[in-house]
């Protein structure tokens, strides 16, 4: 009985806790329960929204695969006008390579004609026995004959730097003139520009061990060099000439005539 007694006054002591627990916190049930019915709606609302985007992005796509359609013809026609336009181009080019070439030697551009020719030259080759090409084909191998004899012509004279000759040799190989000739046209010509340049130090040393040499018929310049130097100016010469020119033959030789086949 005691026992039975005791666990109704824990029943009745529960009981009453419970009460008092919900009665503490009866707001905080009412507010999660609006708070629940406000997400459902939030919820209901986001999925309206959902299918209204999906139904948009369906018409879009059907609207894009409409467009696509209608101007694929017109895309079509487009790509086949601009190859035309870049055709057009290219025979203009072709057409007005005679004018260019005549005002690329006028103006001893000569790098620049080379380089016209050898872009162009292949097209006039293949179409050559067409009647309007072959006439271009024809003003363009004269124009070039022309120009070669401008590099030799350049390239034989006196005056021209070891660079001016080795322009001139490559220049020429562009062009397809023999290399074996021009190798040893470059290289008897290289040979008389550094000829010259130990000649004047050979000069200058003479001058400095107190040897007499004629200057008779000497223009103003070589009497000038007849002149004993200092060191310093006797090291500069030597350095930026013989070195400096027998440095760049070799090079160019290198570039022109060794490398030039291994690469092919």
């Amino acid at each position: 009985m005691d026992e039975e007694t005791k666990m109704v006054t824990q029943i009745r002591a529960l009981d009453s806790d419970m009460q008092t627990l919900v009665y503490e916190n009866y707001n905080k049930f009412i507010s999660a329960t609006d708070t629940i019915r406000k997400m459902k709606n939030d919820f209901k609302k986001m999925e309206d929204e959902m299918d209204h985007l999906a139904s948009n992005m369906a018409t879009i796509t059907e609207f894009s695969g409409t467009i696509s359609n209608t101007l694929q013809d017109r895309r079509q026609h487009i790509t086949k006008l601009s190859g035309v336009h870049a055709l057009l181009k290219k025979l203009q080019f072709l057409f007005e390579l005679p004018a260019r070439l005549n005002k690329c030697i006028e103006m001893k551009a000569y790098s620049a004609a080379v380089r016209y020719y050898t872009k162009a030259k292949r097209i006039l080759h293949q179409y050559q026995h067409m009647a309007s090409f072959q006439g271009i084909n024809e003003d363009c191998n004269k124009i070039i004959h022309q120009l070669c004899d401008h590099l030799r012509e350049q390239f034989k004279d006196k005056e021209s730097s070891a660079k001016d000759l080795a322009q001139c040799v490559d220049l020429l190989l562009q062009l397809n003139e023999p290399a074996e000739k021009l190798c040893e046209e470059f290289l008897s010509h290289a040979r008389q520009k550094i000829d010259e340049d130990l000649q004047l130090l050979d000069r200058q040393i003479r001058l400095q061990s107190g040897e007499e040499i004629k200057s008779e018929g000497e223009t103003a310049a070589q009497a000038y060099l007849a002149t004993p130097m200092d060191v310093l100016e006797f090291v500069d010469t030597g350095c930026n000439g013989f070195l400096s020119n027998i440095c760049l033959v070799i090079a160019s030789y290198n570039d022109m005539f060794l490398s030039k086949p291994q690469e092919e």
